[in-house]
């Protein structure tokens, strides 16, 4: 499999593909850095606010070096970010709402954190060797949005208003992260090294994860309605997987 070092070397249509994740990715990144920049002032406590601050960073910086990769394959960030919706709509929140900020923490960042396990084996090396960095941070995000979770579990209302929320944010979260199931763009992405495993198993990857977090805690999966109603493509696997802890 051919590999790219320089981004001089990428052309045609590994070049086009190569840009539209990139593209995604960086919608993502831009939308989570607004994400915990509003959650500094909808944050609870002092902790949590200075957490908030820790993360808008580490984001923003994420963000940053998507934008340069972008600039060196000459195309331009900001044109493209401005194409994105604001991050509210992008990813299905209420951004005064604390609750909707610490489901978003569980949810949303560990989906694209199994995205980016596949982005730093990319084939076009600067993007993969970009990857690890921001993987390290999504780690200490995701333990923050599990820590979040065991708090609102420990009270049978809040966690009442959690899975509210997780109804809602969870199927937006996998149509978001994960795109469509097949297909020749994901035939392209494997044939050419864009990414590693079909996207079936990287979204039953990231719900077997998250099936071991909620086990105990009371939080089920939203209800298979939730993922019709927006349309969001489901594997028969990952259908049995959702099912494995609903009501």
């Amino acid at each position: 499999m051919e590999t790219f070092k320089n981004p001089s070397e990428p052309t045609g249509e590994y070049k086009e593909m190569l840009v539209r994740l990139m593209t995604r990715q960086i919608y993502a990144e831009t939308a989570t850095a607004e994400v915990f920049g509003r959650a500094i002032s909808a944050a609870p406590n002092w902790q949590e606010k200075e957490l908030a601050a820790e993360f808008a960073a580490e984001e923003a910086r994420h963000s940053r070096g998507l934008y340069d990769l972008l600039t060196d394959l000459g195309e331009d960030p900001e044109e493209i970010i401005a194409g994105r919706p604001d991050a509210e709509k992008f990813w299905g929140l209420d951004l005064d709402n604390w609750l909707d900020i610490a489901v978003f923490n569980f949810t949303v960042d560990r989906a694209g954190s199994h995205q980016i396990m596949e982005y730093r084996e990319s084939s076009y090396l600067p993007w993969g060797a970009s990857q690890e960095e921001v993987l390290e941070d999504e780690e200490d995000h995701y333990d923050n949005g599990v820590e979040n979770l065991k708090q609102f579990a420990k009270d049978p209302a809040q966690l009442a208003a959690f899975q509210e929320v997780y109804d809602r944010v969870m199927p937006n979260a996998l149509k978001r992260a994960f795109g469509r199931l097949e297909g020749a763009d994901n035939d392209f992405c494997l044939e050419h090294g864009l990414k590693r495993n079909t996207t079936e198993a990287i979204v039953n990857r990231y719900l077997n994860e998250m099936h071991s977090h909620m086990v105990g805690t009371g939080l089920v999966f939203p209800p298979m309605s939730a993922f019709e109603a927006i349309n969001c493509e489901l594997a028969d696997s990952t259908r049995e997987i959702l099912k494995s802890l609903q009501r």
